[in-house]
Order: C-alpha cells, then structure tokens, then sequence
C-alpha cells in the first residue's frame, strides 16, 4: 500500500506524533483527508507497520519500543469465574480483578500464597461484597486494616476494594487491571503493600517498561488522582518520555 511506503521511509529510531504521520502522507496525497486517515492508521497498527507507544504517539515496527507488547494480565478459572458472577450480576458497574499472583513476573521474591482483589466503585461496593459472600466459599475481606489482614488472610482470599473514580481501564473481558493502574496502585493502595517488600518497587517498574507498552501520561494522570505522583516518579523517571510531555 502506497502509505505503508511512506510511513517505512520514516526514521526508525524517532516518536511520531498522529499528525506528524498524516502530514507526512498528505505530502504524498494532498487529497488525503483526517478521516481515511483514522482508518489508514489504525490498518497499519493492525498490520504491525507501526505500533502505539502511548496515546498519540507512534513508532515504526523496527523500532525497540515497538517489540514490546500490550500488557495483558493472566487470569485463571476462579478469577475468570469471579468476574464473570459480578458482570453477569452488575452488568453496569465498574470493576477490577487482580490476583496477587500476578506480581509474580516482575518480583525478584516471589508471592506463594493468592490473594484476590475485587475494586468496585464505590456505590456499588457493598452490594458486591454481600453478592459474593453468598456465590463463592471464599474468605472474604472488606478493605481489611492491617489489623485485620495479619488475622484473616491466611489462604485463598477475596479482599474487596474501593476502585478510584477515572481509573484507567484495561481492555480485557475479565475486568483485568491495566499496566498503568497496575503500577500506580502497588505504590497507592496500602492492601497491595502486604504483598511485597518495597525495596522491590525499583525492579517492578523497570521489568514492566522492559517488556510492556506503557503509557507515561495516562499513568501519571492516575498517580495524580490518587495523590502519588511524586513517588511515582521516583520510579520511572529514568525512562524516557516518561514524565517530560
């Protein structure tokens, strides 16, 4: 295709903008309008010409950043099967799924024992609390205080959660977290803080920006919205773009 030939002649090592590349192929095709534009770039992003680096922004395909995938978290059956009970339940209330488990990949010491978090917008929460307490024989925890999670959490548990109004969401069908929630709230959200040790926090971030697309901007927006940015940046700030946008 004529704009797979433009976009290939681009350099390889820079960012491009969404409207550094339609102007680009507008110097090839005047005629070219935004909107052909919005499909020809998004073929191209399905065809692997070049590949989202964060909102807006895109590198060509031989570009590093480009060999790095979108984060999709593992979800077994009885995360699935969580999942599935609320959605099917509260088909129009926000949630996430994370299994503490799913730490795993970016830890030097690894978590043995699951624990899964269920964060519910705030309204809702009590009502999905009460739900699952009747559809599932897990142990079941409403934002327990330290206190409670050095008595209780002793095996398989559901520990539910407020989830922060303007979270950013994660495509996945499961309800799954999204990479930027992810590294927000292991910092943010005190429950997460059980799990690890923070001397770990520096080899979280730097594992999840060696194999994962991340948005810098969307995550700093989150950070932002739960108070943590500055601590945040402490982690990435050696990662370019990171922060400078």
């Amino acid at each position: 295709m004529w704009y797979e030939d433009v976009v290939c002649q681009l350099n390889k090592e820079q960012v491009y903008t969404r409207q550094q590349i339609y102007e680009a192929l507008v110097n090839e095709k005047p005629e070219l309008t935004y909107n052909s534009f919005k499909w020809i770039i998004s073929k191209m992003v399905d065809n692997g010409i070049i590949s989202r680096k964060q909102r807006g922004e895109y590198v060509l395909q031989s570009n590093p950043i480009s060999e790095k995938q979108i984060y999709k978290p593992l979800m077994n059956e009885q995360l699935q099967e969580i999942s599935e009970k609320i959605e099917a339940r509260f088909p129009h209330v926000n949630f996430v799924c994370f299994a503490s488990i799913q730490l795993n990949e970016f830890l030097n010491h690894l978590i043995g024992r699951n624990t899964i978090f269920v964060m519910v917008e705030k309204y809702a929460l009590d009502f999905v609390f009460r739900f699952l307490q009747e559809e599932t024989t897990l142990n079941i925890l409403l934002k327990p205080s330290e206190k409670e999670w050095d008595a209780y959490c002793t095996g398989d548990n559901i520990v539910m959660l407020n989830l922060v109004s303007e979270s950013p969401k994660s495509i996945d069908e499961y309800h799954g977290m999204c990479i930027e929630q992810l590294l927000v709230d292991i910092v943010a959200e005190k429950n997460f803080q059980y799990l690890y040790s923070r001397s770990e926090l520096p080899y979280i971030f730097k594992n999840a920006d060696k194999s994962y697309l991340i948005d810098y901007v969307r995550l700093l927006r989150y950070a932002r919205r739960r108070g943590k940015a500055d601590e945040v940046k402490k982690y990435i700030g050696g990662y370019e773009g990171a922060y400078t946008r």
